[in-house]
């Protein structure tokens, strides 16, 4: 337990807060575990909160709307879903909600086959054979299986089914 000279001392939760933010957009989560780790009580951590959000500098469904400009590209509607809810500790509702309203199932597929002919290209991959490689690559960037198979089938059309390609 800290005594009274070392609270004196130590800024207001909201400044904390402030500070924090100031790096970069945090959800609300972030936010409130910071200050936790920071020895905030739970009231002063509370209040700090419902003060930033006053103030629209915690706002999960900007957050969110960020979030997927940002990383929309880089990974599929998984991996985000997960890193939002699970790592960032935003609602699933809103996770879900958002993947639906940024990503359409047209979007996604054209980023799996990008993925993967990218990963194609630079794995110099042309037996059909070694397309399960592809799958498990587009599977680790969180993309759903339906959406893969689809990826990876369209790919493959073009591959040859020799183990060898120089024959």
């Amino acid at each position: 337990m800290e005594n009274g000279k070392d609270r004196k001392n130590r800024p207001e939760a909201f400044e904390a807060a402030v500070k924090y933010l100031a790096a970069s957009p945090r959800s609300e989560r972030e936010v409130r575990d910071k200050l936790r780790s920071k020895g905030y009580r739970v009231a002063e951590t509370e209040e700090a909160i419902d003060r930033a959000k006053e103030y629209r500098y915690v706002d999960d469904e900007a957050y969110v709307r960020d979030f997927f400009e940002y990383y929309g590209g880089k990974y599929g509607r998984k991996r985000l879903i997960y890193k939002l809810t699970a790592e960032k500790g935003v609602s699933q509702e809103l996770a879900l909600r958002a993947a639906d309203e940024y990503l359409s199932d047209e979007k996604e597929l054209e980023k799996a086959v990008s993925f993967a002919s990218r990963y194609v290209a630079s794995k110099r991959i042309v037996n059909k054979k070694d397309f399960a490689k592809v799958s498990a690559f587009l599977y680790q960037k969180g993309f759903e299986n339906s959406v893969i198979s689809k990826a990876v089938s369209s790919l493959c059309d073009g591959a040859s089914d020799d183990d060898d390609p120089t024959e």
